[in-house]
């Protein structure tokens, strides 16, 4: 019998704190890292017993003072966490990183997706941290795709043509060759980005052109005005006279503008004929002076002949022996002997006539 006293009375020491606190008010706190004081404690008891000190992490504690027992409980601190899908996750990445967290507060927090698609601390900093994730679950999070932009480009046309980038190691640049006004997108995964479509315009390149003197006779066909880049067009008209001409390019990379000599002219006939006389006249006169050339040529061939000749004779004489030389003076004579007679026949010549005259005289008498 006084054994079951004694058990009844212990239960009731026990529950008097309990039924007044019960009655009493509860105070709350929310945990900070610090200690949680009650004025005028003398000393402080968790659920599991006495403790040596205030207490710091989440529960409910006792404190008891000169009047009684005062209850208090210190609830986790909240931390409100936004969700966001991160756009530069892709398959095969960590699904922790698959979602952005944002909040307040120097917090090492570590995501997770629980079966049902809730999201979950990994680590709550034993209870005393309590993540509140805005959205809850990852179904109501909009999957966001990265938007690609570029400005609008303006370029003159090269030959190795013009390429695009769009920053990101995982999309192909753009690469346009030709001139001409594009309208372009990158072509990326649709699943992730989302490619803003703009203007590319590559303007055809300048050559300048310096042409030669490109001219006809009336009547005569036009020379060929055509390479194989570009078409020279010039105005029509075959009358004498300068025309203008431009220059069509046969590519549409390249713009060719003539600088020099843009102009094709046609020239009178009569100018031609003239022209050409002008042209024949020095021909004869080249002909007459080397007619003249030739002869002089051969005057002094003759005289080096001449000259030669008088050399040789020369050494023929001092090498000529005495036969030689009897037989010019044996020449010499018979060229004396012809003088001779000569003179004979004109002396008898003479007599005649006067005898004539003196008979013809003496019969008129």
């Amino acid at each position: 019998m006084r054994r079951i006293l004694g058990v009844f009375m212990a239960l009731f020491m026990f529950c008097i704190p309990i039924g007044i606190q019960a009655e009493e008010e509860v105070l709350s706190f929310e945990y900070t890292g610090q200690k949680i004081k009650i004025d005028g404690a003398e000393g402080y008891f968790s659920t599991m017993g006495p403790l040596e000190d205030a207490p710091i992490d989440c529960g409910k504690y006792f404190a008891v003072t000169g009047g009684g027992y005062v209850t208090f409980e210190i609830n986790p601190k909240k931390v409100l966490v936004g969700v966001n899908y991160n756009k530069d996750w892709r398959e095969g990445d960590p699904e922790e990183n698959k979602y952005l967290c944002k909040f307040d507060g120097d917090y090492e927090l570590k995501l997770r997706i629980l079966p049902n698609g809730d999201f979950e601390s990994f680590d709550r900093y034993d209870g005393n941290i309590s993540f509140e994730f805005e959205p809850k679950n990852e179904k109501d999070i909009p999957v966001g795709k990265t938007k690609i932009t570029h400005s609008d480009v303006e370029v003159v046309y090269y030959e190795d043509g013009y390429k695009i980038d769009s920053g990101r190691s995982d999309i192909e640049p753009i690469l346009l060759k030709d001139a001409g006004e594009y309208i372009v997108s990158f072509d990326a995964d649709s699943r992730y980005y989302e490619s803003i479509p703009f203007k590319v315009t590559i303007l055809p390149k300048t050559i300048e052109l310096q042409l030669p003197n490109y001219q006809k006779y009336v009547g005569e066909k036009d020379p060929i005005l055509e390479t194989d880049d570009y078409i020279l067009i010039r105005e029509v008209g075959e009358e004498v006279g300068n025309y203008k001409l431009t220059a069509q390019s046969k590519s549409k990379n390249y713009i060719y503008e003539i600088v020099a000599n843009d102009t094709f002219t046609i020239l009178d006939t009569k100018l031609h004929d003239i022209r050409q006389e002008t042209t024949i006249q020095p021909d004869n006169e080249e002909k007459k002076n080397q007619l003249l050339s030739v002869n002089a040529s051969n005057q002094d061939k003759n005289k080096y002949a001449s000259a030669t000749d008088m050399e040789s004779n020369k050494d023929i004489e001092t090498k000529e022996d005495n036969e030689s030389q009897k037989t010019e003076t044996k020449v010499v004579t018979g060229v004396s002997n012809f003088t001779s007679i000569y003179y004979l026949m004109i002396v008898s010549s003479i007599a005649v006539i006067i005898y004539i005259l003196i008979k013809k005289r003496n019969v008129k008498s």
